[in-house]
């Protein structure tokens, strides 16, 4: 079986994590990926190095203009480099890393996670008790950013292969704070403080989708993300009249206000009490109840969820021994990854690449000339079937590089869509058509679709998508060179095969929400961590799925899912091997751990120091920020229902505009209908 990218040379000139992590994804799916190291770079000293640099080779700067000549894809984080690379390496694909990006007030700042988190605003808007940011144990904006830059790699790669341009993007650390942060919207003109504080602090902003404390003094999470989970709950606890008492209006999504949280949250929190957890697990469980225990992350990596997924390895290295690492976060039907190379040491392959005869450039006449090309997934149609966030950020992102994205909803639409301004930024690009797939008819009607897609997208709970005629043996004997993205919440564990998935559910599940509240209570983390992780990781393996078609190996599925997302927001943090420091534990609203690296109040207003550096904490959202602003993340719309709407448009900079507004329900029926008719009649 030939792996997807094998035979493509990738030449990494980056530190730390996020460029690393974004060739690590390439490493896996089979690309031979050398690793420039002129010095060690620093993270060595950081057991995640071991995760993040598996299956790859390392090399101090040795001839670097025939490497680089040769390279399909170079990946960089020093702003300014990357059209300096670009007189050595015409034909090749770059993307750069930069962690400020390329412009703006910043570009040459010293930047770290902690940094880039408090600029970019995810340290205040973390939900706590007191009015205050708070230190992210995780470096969430750097593995943001991986993903992301894989993507913008592979689809380079899909671009150059089809019309012969070299395009160069920009993936900055910004936008991947962005990508963690797509709910963000303004309205109009208006700037203001957001609220640093919540009424149930780090427990969650809504009473019945939220962390609660059982009788034994253990934790689990309760998602009413619908109202027939909430009209459930109310059912179980024995006050089923309440779900029509005016003071709990629109649940589940509208019990946000002050007055809602403080009638129902203490009646929740009584009944919780009452029970031990296990009691509580198995009473709503058969309640079909979306819950999950708290665990700590050795508890979830010793779980049927982690086993069954293979979120971790192990492999041997010469100097630090059995090294447990973590998996693979996508996995593909044919042209399948594996690891199969520990981390290198500093410098280990210098002879070999030394001794390998030169990869010369392809020749531009035939193959690739110098340009940047128009969007690279310009011409490809996807479908997304998916609704909530999670799934249907797979195609906003696919769509923001020019692919025709039809969301087909059923007639009462996506349930998300209470979620207003926030919702239309999850489906920014796309266009709407409702099908009832419980009739013949329109069923029908999805099936001309299919023929005329390259992608489909879903997230529908096991069974589902076969009770409605799209699943993919059934979409499959339609159009055989379909590329079937399947994203359940727990991927292939069949303990929890048919359970709701929720992001807070992954995070309970995962051990973040332990990692961060430390040896206090759990703390449920406000970036939506799994629900922007997990497609981001989608996109890839969708658009890594359609380089490997291009080849000639036709479609295939296409599997990820909350699970392997909650593996890939804590890479590193899973790297164990004897004597390998522990990774970083929070607290009760967490400043950091120590002077050398807080979050600390002065006159002017909280700042983030990590050693001698400093940045001013953002407290308006990373959308209203002169960041996003001056690295062109942000777009502004005109909605019919919402009026002018600013939120985040194209985060791969370079690959064409931003997408367009998300669609009304079913706003495109009669185009969409008007292209099949022509397509029949053609």
């Amino acid at each position: 079986m030939t792996r997807i990218f094998e035979g493509r040379r990738v030449v990494e000139v980056a530190r730390g994590i996020a460029g690393p992590y974004a060739t690590m994804l390439l490493a896996d799916l089979g690309a031979d990926v050398i690793k420039v190291e002129s010095a060690a770079d620093p993270y060595r000293a950081e057991p995640g190095f071991q995760s993040l640099n598996r299956n790859k080779r390392s090399i101090r700067e040795l001839e670097l203009a025939p490497l680089l000549a040769g390279a399909d894809v170079i990946v960089t984080d020093r702003p300014g480099t990357a059209w300096r690379l670009r007189a050595f390496a015409p034909t090749a694909v770059i993307v750069s890393v930069a962690p400020w990006g390329e412009r703006g007030p910043a570009v040459e700042d010293p930047a770290s996670p902690s940094l880039l988190a408090a600029a970019c605003g995810m340290a205040w808007n973390q939900q706590s008790y007191t009015e205050g940011p708070v230190h992210l144990v995780q470096p969430l904006v750097s593995y943001a950013t991986a993903p992301l830059a894989a993507l913008a790699a592979a689809a380079g790669l899909l671009l150059r292969d089809r019309t012969g341009a070299a395009p160069t993007y920009e993936v900055s650390q910004v936008a991947g704070a962005a990508a963690f942060q797509l709910e963000q919207f303004r309205n109009g003109d208006r700037v203001e403080d957001r609220a640093g504080s919540a009424p149930m602090g780090s427990k969650g902003r809504v009473p019945v989708y939220r962390l609660f404390r059982c009788a034994d003094d253990r934790w689990l999470f309760v998602a009413c993300g619908t109202v027939r989970f909430y009209e459930r709950l109310l059912e179980l606890i024995g006050r089923p009249e309440l779900r029509h008492d005016p003071r709990l209006p629109s649940p589940p999504w509208g019990l946000m206000s002050l007055d809602a949280v403080a009638f129902i949250a203490p009646l929740l929190e009584a009944a919780f009490e009452t029970r031990t957890r296990d009691e509580w697990l198995r009473l709503l469980r058969e309640a079909d109840i979306p819950v999950q225990p708290v665990q700590s992350r050795e508890e979830f990596l010793a779980s049927s969820l982690s086993v069954s997924n293979e979120l971790t390895v192990q492999l041997d290295h010469p100097e630090l021994g059995r090294v447990r690492i973590g998996g693979r976060p996508v996995r593909f039907a044919s042209g399948d990854g594996s690891i199969e190379r520990r981390a290198p040491l500093w410098g280990e392959h210098d002879d070999e690449v030394r001794a390998e005869p030169g990869r010369p450039a392809p020749d531009p006449e035939h193959t690739a000339w110098p340009g940047q090309g128009g969007p690279p997934l310009d011409g490809v149609r996807v479908l997304d079937l998916a609704s909530f966030i999670a799934g249907p950020v797979v195609s906003r992102h696919l769509a923001m590089l020019g692919a025709d994205v039809i969301k087909v909803e059923a007639p009462t639409g996506d349930p998300f869509r209470a979620f207003g301004e926030a919702f239309a930024a999850w489906n920014h690009g796309k266009r709407s058509i409702a099908l009832d797939l419980t009739t013949e008819a329109d069923r029908a009607i999805l099936h001309r679709l299919v023929a005329t897609a390259d992608v489909v997208t879903e997230n529908f709970r096991p069974g589902v998508a076969a009770r409605l005629g799209c699943d993919y043996d059934t979409l499959r004997a339609i159009n055989p060179e379909l590329i079937y993205l399947s994203s359940p919440g727990y991927g292939v564990d069949p303990e929890l095969a048919s359970a709701a998935a929720f992001d807070p559910l992954l995070q309970a599940l995962s051990g973040v929400m332990d990692a961060q509240g430390g040896d206090d209570e759990p703390v449920f983390l406000t970036p939506p961590l799994h629900d922007v992780m997990a497609p981001m990781l989608g996109a890839f393996g969708v658009v890594a799925a359609l380089n490997h078609r291009q080849r000639g190996h036709g479609g295939q599925r296409v599997l990820t899912s909350l699970a392997h997302a909650a593996l890939a927001c804590q890479m590193a943090e899973v790297t164990q091997y004897e004597g390998a420091p522990q990774p970083l534990r929070g607290g009760f609203d967490f400043k950091g751990p120590g002077p050398h690296l807080e979050l600390v109040e002065t006159d002017h207003g909280w700042e983030a120091v990590d050693g001698p550096n400093r940045v001013a904490v953002n407290t308006t959202g990373l959308v209203n920020s002169p960041l996003a602003t001056a690295n062109e993340l942000v777009v502004t719309h005109h909605h019919p229902t919402f009026g002018t709407v600013t939120a985040f448009g194209q985060l791969v900079k370079g690959a064409g505009g931003p997408p367009e507004r998300g669609p009304l329900l079913d706003e495109h029926r009669a185009e969409i209908l008007a292209e099949l008719d022509a397509a029949a009649g053609a």
